[in-house]
This record gives C-alpha cells, structure tokens and sequence, in this order.
C-alpha cells in the first residue's frame, strides 16, 4: 500500500480526492509484557505492516470504509457516547469522543478510506494503529496541532473508557512514536522513551499461530484487577514500586494467584531492563535467555499462553538462527515474536513453521518485520 494506493481507494468510494492522507504502523513487543498497566517498561518497535487513511472533510455525519471490513456505521464526530457501537467503528468513534472531549471543542466529520496490511487478532496492535492513524488525521482536519505522544495518550483514554479495555499505553505509543530501525525501551510511568538501535544482522520474525486469540478482553482485564490488588496488599501504588525482595518479605499476605502475577510483572521488568544492555552490546545469549524466560513467566506466573503459543516458541527455539523467541501480546492465541540471525532467516522459517504443524496440526505463518517511524501524515 502507498499513499496514491489508498488515495485511489478512496476516489473508487466516494468519488472525489481526499484531502489527507496517513498511515499508522503495527507494533511488535521485544520484550515486557503486561507491564505496562503496572507503570512498568515495554520494549516494542513499530513494523512496516501498517494502517493507510485517506479522508476528507465533510457536512454530514463521519463514514468509514475499510477494505479489509466493508462500511462502519455513520456517527458525529465527538457526540457519540461510550456503548454507540461495538463494531470496528468503536475505536474511530471512540477517538473523537476522547479529542473533542479533552480539546473541548467540536471536531469537523470526516469521510474515511481505510486499507490495512496488518494482521488482525495476532497481536500487533491493528486497534491502536486504528486510532493513531484518526488521531493524526483528526488533529490536522481539527486545526489542533497535537503532537504524537498527546495522541498517544487520548488513543490510550479512548481503549479504557470508550472500548472498554482497561489497556495500558504501549500500543498506541509504539504506533505514535517509532522510530526507523530502532526498537524502544518506554518508561510506562514517566512516558520517557531511550531508543535502541536494532543490531545489524539481526531480523525481526512474527510467528503467527493461526490461533484465534479467546477470552482476551475478559482474561486481560481480570490480570489486570489482579495486578492492582496485589500491588495494594503489597502496600505499593503499583507492582512497579515492588521488588523481588519485598515480595518475598509480604508472600503471607497475597493469595497464591495474586503472588504469581505479582512476580511476573517484578520478574518482566527486570527482564526488559536487562534486554536494553543485550540488545546494545549484541549479546545474543542473554537476549535468549530473557526471551525464554519472559515466556515462561507468561506461561506459568500470569497464565496468558496456550498450547499453541507454547508449540511455537518451542518450534521457534528448535529452529537454525533463532537468537530468542516468546509469545507476545495479550494472550490465549495471537502470535509469537523472535529474533533471528538474517543469514539463517529462510531456514528458520521453513523449520518454525514445520515443526509448529507437527506440534499443533496447524499451518502457522511467518512474517519478516522491518522496523519503521510512527504514525504521520504523508498528504495534507
């Protein structure tokens, strides 16, 4: 897809030229999950599998076209209310919603082309890319000069009380503020990101399991009023405060569930810390250990695998060139990610996905992922 790519879609549906056009990308997670709504670190980087919008302003009421989901539901920009829909429009209206409001002032409707090379339901963040790629094109047909990060933030405001998904902000800062070549260390609490440039000869591989992600809304939120129950009987605002020691110290006052949780999240934010120094002195042998262990931890301490995000990563493991691999994102289906040497990347594949069909009986599928800079407008 390409700028005159989705340009043209939008003349096919509405007839005219649109006015703006943009793109947001997906995202993958190096490492860090499920740390972010604990004011913990993430490690993601936008991909070059992204979302392209062409728009332009309009009298009547906001039309959004997908080409991957047909026609959304018409709404007023700003006047829709959390519960208007529970479609795909949900995150676009959702975004007006939580602009206008925090602007305080009305938002011009808008009519929408959407063309999307990100895949849905593994992992990588197509809803944030949804709301980047509206923020980008709200703020410029609003006259409201938001920077990315404020976009990021109001994408993260519409999930949790608009969609209704008590998510933390890394998607949709991974989506906002990418940088070409470099994955992102991002402090959740502070929102202060170190850039980390991606070692050369080294690729990026999406395992996807071809698994339908399950319960992931319900299971998420659950982890995460799990989280904060155990950061308040472990008497710290959140489990970003609390250390391993502490842990250990305050086990008699936490539930057995509680206490794995707990120690998946002070475990994971070790871990992303640590993946900063590996990733920058290319040590390949720690990078594969953190990985491993991050899936493990997810696996057991915070139960968010499944049987066939446990058979890639070990496919993935067995594999010639794999520097590390783990699932990644909210859980039960989805996709794993992993690092592998690029001399090696065809065989890797071929033995990932071979081994994954012997384990799980499904074709999984492979996707090379290039590192790319975050959402922006390409015409206004």
């Amino acid at each position: 897809m390409s700028a005159d790519g989705i340009a043209q879609v939008f003349r096919e549906k509405f007839g005219y030229e649109p006015e703006i056009v943009g793109v947001a990308p997906g995202r993958v997670n190096l490492i860090g999950e499920h740390t972010d709504y604990n004011d913990g670190f993430v490690f993601p980087a936008a991909i070059d599998r992204g979302l392209w919008i062409a728009a332009a302003i309009t009298n009547k009421e906001t039309k959004s076209y997908s080409v991957q989901l047909g026609d959304g539901q018409p709404f007023v920009a700003g006047k829709v209310e959390p519960g208007f829909t529970d479609n795909w429009v949900k995150y676009p209206a959702g975004m007006s919603w939580a602009i206008s409001k925090s602007a305080d002032q009305e938002l011009p409707n808008l009519k929408v082309a959407i063309d999307s090379t990100i895949p849905i339901g593994s992992g990588v963040s197509s809803s944030a890319a949804l709301e980047m790629a509206f923020g980008v094109v709200w703020s410029h047909a609003g006259r409201l000069a938001l920077d990315n990060r404020e976009l990021a933030r109001l994408g993260q405001v519409c999930e949790n009380q608009f969609v209704g998904v008590n998510s933390g902000i890394m998607d949709q800062m991974a989506s906002a503020m990418g940088r070409k070549d470099h994955a992102m260390i991002l402090d959740t609490r502070s929102k202060e990101i170190d850039y980390v440039a991606m070692p050369p000869g080294l690729s990026i591989v999406l395992c996807d399991t071809k698994k339908e992600r399950e319960l992931a809304n319900s299971a998420y939120n659950e982890r995460r009023t799990q989280c904060e129950m155990a950061a308040q009987l472990l008497g710290v605002k959140k489990l970003r405060d609390a250390d391993q020691g502490m842990l250990e110290a305050r086990k008699y006052k936490l539930t057995e569930v509680a206490y794995r949780r707990a120690r998946h999240v002070i475990s994971e934010n070790a871990r992303c810390l640590g993946f900063r120094s590996a990733l920058a002195n290319r040590d390949l042998e720690l990078i594969g250990i953190l990985m491993r262990e991050s899936h493990q931890s997810l696996r057991y301490d915070f139960e968010v695998s499944c049987d066939e995000l446990d058979a890639m990563a070990a496919s993935a493991w067995a594999a010639p060139g794999c520097v590390g691999a783990r699932m990644m994102g909210g859980g039960f289906g989805g996709a794993c990610i992993a690092v592998v040497q690029t001399e090696k990347l065809d065989a890797f594949i071929e033995s990932t996905l071979n081994l994954y069909k012997l384990a799980s009986g499904l074709n999984g599928e492979a996707m090379t992922c290039r590192i790319v800079d975050g959402a922006r407008l390409l015409v206004a």
